[in-house]
C-alpha cells in the first residue's frame, strides 16, 4: 500500500514538473520570439544534472529515483531543426536484495540519438526532442543487468547567456522496450535535468533584413 501511495505521490510531482516547465515556456515565448539573431550551425557541449524517476510498476523499486549525471554534444543545423548525442549515468536503485541499497552505485547507464525541433528561429527557445538509444539496468541480484531498446520523448527550453554559453532545462519520458521486471515489460523513466551549454562555431544571422525608411 505505500509503494501505491508513493508512486501516485512521484507521479503528480512529475506532473507538476511538468506544468512549471509549461508555464515558464510560455512566460519566456514572447521574448524568445522577438529576439532578432539565430545562432546558426553551431556546435555546443552540454553538461547537465538532475533527477531521474522510475515507474513504482516495475514491482522492483526500492529507491525508484535518485540523481543523474550526464554530457550532450549536438549542433544546431538551422533555426529550427537540431541533432544531438547523450550519455547519462543515474544513481537510481531498482533492485530488491538489501546487499547493495544504499550504495551510490550508477545503475543506469543510457545513450541516445535525439532530434530537436525548436519552436522559434531564435537562441532563446523552446523545443521538443524525439530520439532513439539504448539503456542498460541493474533490476536485482536474481535478474542482473539488461539493456533495453530506449524511445525519448522530451520537452525542454534553452536560454542564451550570450554568445558561448546557455542554459538548458529539459523533461524527458523515457521508454524501456522489454525490459525483464515482473510486473512491466515497458518500463517508464522521467527525467528532470538542468544543463549549462558552450557553443561554438556557426554565424548569426537576423531572420528579417531591416530596411530604413525611403528618403526623396
Amino acid at each position: 500500500m505505500n509503494r501505491v501511495v508513493l508512486s501516485e505521490v512521484g507521479l503528480v510531482m512529475i506532473r507538476g514538473l511538468g506544468a512549471v516547465l509549461a508555464v515558464s515556456v510560455l512566460a519566456l515565448a514572447v521574448p524568445a520570439w522577438a529576439a532578432g539573431a539565430v545562432a546558426r550551425d553551431q556546435t555546443y557541449v552540454d553538461l547537465f544534472g538532475g533527477n531521474t524517476f522510475f515507474s513504482g510498476a516495475t514491482g522492483l523499486a526500492q529507491q525508484d529515483s535518485g540523481p543523474v549525471l550526464g554530457l550532450r554534444l549536438g549542433k544546431r543545423l538551422d533555426g529550427h531543426l537540431g541533432v544531438e548525442a547523450q550519455v547519462a549515468a543515474a544513481f537510481a536503485h531498482l533492485q530488491d536484495v538489501a546487499p547493495h541499497s544504499g550504495t551510490t552505485d550508477a545503475n543506469q547507464f543510457s545513450g541516445a540519438l535525439l532530434g530537436n525541433l525548436y519552436a522559434f528561429n531564435s537562441p532563446n527557445t523552446p523545443y521538443l526532442s524525439l530520439g532513439l538509444g539504448a539503456s542498460s539496468n541493474l533490476f536485482n541480484q536474481n535478474l542482473g543487468r539488461g539493456t533495453s531498446l530506449m524511445g525519448v520523448f522530451g520537452l525542454g527550453y534553452q536560454y542564451s547567456l550570450g554568445d558561448h554559453l546557455g542554459l538548458r532545462l529539459d523533461v524527458q519520458d523515457q521508454l524501456l522496450f522489454d525490459s525483464p521486471t515482473p510486473n512491466a515489460a515497458n518500463l517508464n523513466n522521467v527525467q528532470v535535468t538542468g544543463g549549462i551549454s558552450y557553443f561554438w562555431g556557426g554565424s548569426k544571422k537576423t531572420p528579417f533584413p531591416v530596411i530604413g525608411p525611403s528618403r526623396p
